[in-house]
């Protein structure tokens, strides 16, 4: 972590971030603590039974990800199960993994407990909620491991779990944003609720509301703790050999066949009939990357994001407004030049040398790049926008003139992208997961790049708002189609303007370059 400023930056950016809610958290906490001290006691208990049986689930659901994304793949894992056993290495992340927790628990935590103490007139309850959330860590710890490594075992020995293993990480995602859109929480957790209430894991409530007077029951304060004793020495028994499963494991092996090139030029033989050879090669092999290493193309879908904001309130109110059309159009174009044109020389990596000394490599690589994002993203992002204007209330012509803007702009937007990409390469392959490692555009480029890209499409989205294009056309005195139309000629010369020079500077700086 000291060796990677980037992350050191980000990690210090979060916690300035989140320090303005730790202390709302501080507040809230003390406001909770005098709800509780004036209320009855009859509800107050189940509500705190529940909300520990929650807090249990969140920390086992957030820790068993951690565990199989991060903490199960060490660096080096095959020299260190040389040198020591697999207990100490499973003993060791497991350790690590639960000192990241205290860390945070013994800052926000400690502050919560005591500030929900003072609120509650009651000084007892600092140490048995401090002892159950450290009760809680304990457990769902453990718990989280032993889920992550049960699944990874099962996927190490089953060749249909490894075929699908991309599958259900994808349904997995979908569903996780699904939930997000329709705020459905609900309907997950309250099934996860019934199972874990019969269970020890409810009796965690009554020990942390011990010193509140609200009823809790001394024996199950007490059963939690020896629930806590047992769980530990079975899940560390468990752990030991799930990981010695899994790590000393043959495995199943997926034998994927050789694509022949034959087959692969019949699925472009259309393309290759159109463009010429050096320039089709450029584009079927960003198609093959792209097919094969999607992951390394992740960035690209940074530009989506704001695409979630319109998509929530789209999917909350059932209706779609005139501002999301123009999002999808801004997005399409804004993913379809940074996809493959934004660094044209750097993702070349070990073939550039080879790249330079063909015949006119400038023209290849450039045009070639350009058409990679714009064949694949432009029809998608015209076809979503028509769409979505469609069912907008923007009308048909005004619907029309912005299904032109999202043509041209999504399809010149990686012609604005390439003379930036060269001007700031980035050779050196990144991280793009824990395991993953890829060529991917430097971070200047790819702001500056954004920026350009929502210049030029600064005209279009004014004139087709249904705010800023209606005003415009009371004040001139025209319709809106044509305030919209114009809107589309100026961005559309814009970005053909921008694109020419990009393309221009591309093209010199790829036909100049020497490897130093």
């Amino acid at each position: 972590m000291k060796a990677n400023t980037t992350q050191l930056l980000a990690l210090a950016f979060a916690a300035v971030m989140l320090l303005p809610f730790s202390i709302g958290g501080v507040f809230g906490a003390y406001l909770v603590g005098g709800f509780v001290a004036g209320s009855e006691t009859e509800p107050l208990i189940e509500w705190v039974r529940m909300a520990f049986v929650y807090g249990w689930t969140f920390v086992v659901g957030l820790g068993g990800y951690r565990a199989y994304a991060v903490a199960l793949r060490p660096d080096n894992l095959d020299g260190l199960l040389t040198t020591v056993s697999h207990r100490d290495v499973i003993g060791g992340l497991v350790l690590a993994e639960f000192m990241l927790w205290v860390a945070f628990f013994l800052t926000v935590g400690s502050a919560v407990t005591v500030a929900f103490a003072v609120g509650a007139g009651s000084l007892l309850t600092i140490p048995t909620l401090l002892l159950t959330l450290c009760l809680i860590l304990v457990t769902g710890i453990p718990a989280g491991f032993l889920l992550a490594l049960s699944v990874r075992n099962a996927g190490v020995r089953s060749r249909l779990l490894s075929r699908l293993r991309t599958l259900f990480l994808l349904l997995v995602g979908i569903g996780y944003f699904a939930l997000i859109f329709t705020n459905a929480f609900a309907s997950v957790l309250e099934p996860i609720y019934r199972v874990l209430a019969p269970t020890p894991i409810d009796w965690f409530g009554d020990l942390a509301a011990l010193g509140l007077g609200i009823g809790a029951s001394p024996f199950r304060a007490i059963g939690a703790v020896g629930f806590t004793a047992v769980f530990v020495g079975v899940a560390g028994l468990t752990l030991y050999r799930l990981s010695e499963w899994l790590w000393y494991a043959d495995g199943v092996h997926i034998t994927h066949k050789l694509e022949r090139s034959d087959d692969d030029a019949s699925q472009f033989d259309g393309l290759a009939r159109i463009l010429s050879q050096p320039v089709f090669g450029v584009v079927a092999v960003d198609w093959k990357r792209a097919r094969r290493s999607p992951i390394s193309l992740s960035f690209a879908l940074y530009p989506l994001i704001v695409l979630a904001g319109p998509i929530v309130t789209a999917a909350q109110t059932g209706e779609i407004g005139t501002g999301l059309p123009l999002w999808i159009m801004f997005s399409g174009t804004w993913v379809a030049g940074s996809l493959f044109a934004l660094n044209v020389v750097g993702q070349e990596g070990a073939a550039l040398p080879v790249t330079l000394l063909s015949e006119a490599p400038e023209r290849s690589l450039v045009v070639g790049h350009v058409l990679s994002g714009a064949l694949l993203i432009a029809p998608i992002t015209v076809a979503a926008t028509v769409i979505a204007g469609l069912l907008s209330p923007h009308p048909v012509p005004v619907v029309a003139s912005l299904a032109v803007s999202a043509l041209v702009l999504s399809a010149v937007s990686g012609a604005i992208g390439t003379g930036i990409g060269v001007g700031f390469p980035r050779f050196e392959a990144v991280s793009v997961s824990r395991s993953t490692k890829a060529i991917v555009p430097s971070a200047f480029a790819f702001a500056i790049y954004s920026v350009a890209v929502l210049v030029v499409a600064l005209p279009t989205i004014i004139a087709h708002s249904g705010t800023a294009g209606h005003a415009i056309a009371s004040v001139v005195g025209v319709e809106r189609f044509v305030i919209g139309l114009g809107g589309t000629l100026v961005s559309a010369v814009l970005a053909c303007l921008v694109g020419i020079v990009s393309m221009y500077v591309a093209r010199d700086r790829v036909r100049n370059y020497r490897l130093g």
